[in-house]
């Protein structure tokens, strides 16, 4: 009952601040007037101007912009989420929080809880993402014994450390140029020719598997590999969203079709450096 007076109380002081925006304006007002622009609101996502606080999901935030965000519960399993299991799975879960952050206009929480409940066993551990965010977090997830096995994917370690753009050398934020290495204003040197051989190569790919498209690699991913063409196991594996995975599948096919050969699925990737 309490939720809904709420609800109607904001109606009304929107429609009261509606109405005086337009008469100040020299605009006519009416009801016809208050709805469409209540339509506009509703189809821009946009919350009521009025005081107060928004619960958002970080999907239904992208667009929108407060004074103050804080962002809650970015613990491991929460942020990147327990389902996030391939490399492009946990970057795309680092681009969600990435919308959260730059939500905020002039201040920003970030919060997390080590426990379930007050008292409660302290099992939790901070997102990942927040390594080099939050004050003594460089370097504390690598250092702690245990925390991360051996072997740990090398896009993983990379993705800790900041990401400069090869042409220019400034520090990359968006994740589509953290992929290639460079500002999107940057001049390019793709291959279009490996590019669109790559392209049909992972149609043939995602067709035989019946997955989509951007599960075999991104289009960002590609465009890397276009400009790069690697010629070693190696030089493939430093490209953003090609993780161990992708190369113990891909890894011969990509490497032959940069060579200007055809694709041999059959053959793992050979051990060069």
């Amino acid at each position: 009952m309490r939720e809904r007076w709420e609800s109607l109380s904001a109606l009304v002081r929107l429609a009261e601040e509606f109405e005086a925006a337009r008469r100040a304006a020299g605009m006519p007002t009416g009801l016809a007037d208050y709805v469409t622009e209540l339509d506009a609101r509703a189809a821009a996502q946009h919350a009521p101007a009025v005081e107060g606080v928004t619960l958002a999901s970080l999907h239904s935030a992208k667009g929108l912009e407060w004074d103050a965000v804080f962002l809650v519960g970015l613990t491991e399993g929460m942020v990147p989420i327990t389902y996030a299991k391939t490399d492009e799975q946990v970057e795309e879960e680092r681009r969600l929080l990435y919308v959260g952050v730059t939500r905020a206009r002039a201040h920003l929480g970030l919060s997390w809880a080590l426990a379930r409940s007050p008292g409660g066993r302290a099992g939790r551990q901070p997102s990942r993402f927040l390594d080099g965010l939050r004050p003594g977090s460089s370097g504390s997830r690598v250092a702690r014994a245990g925390a991360r096995p051996a072997g740990a994917d090398a896009a993983q370690r990379r993705s800790r450390s900041p990401v400069k753009c090869r042409v220019c050398g400034r520090v990359l934020t968006e994740a589509v140029e953290c992929k290639l290495r460079r500002c999107e204003s940057c001049p390019s040197e793709l291959d279009e020719a490996l590019y669109r051989r790559l392209r049909d190569w992972r149609a043939e790919q995602a067709r035989a598997q019946g997955l989509p498209a951007y599960c075999v690699f991104t289009d960002a991913t590609l465009v890397a590999i276009a400009e790069d063409a690697p010629g070693s196991i190696g030089g493939l594996s430093k490209i953003a969203g090609v993780g161990r995975a992708k190369l113990d599948k891909y890894g011969a096919a990509v490497l032959s079709l940069c060579s200007g050969g055809s694709p041999d699925t059959e053959s793992g990737p050979e051990s060069t450096a």
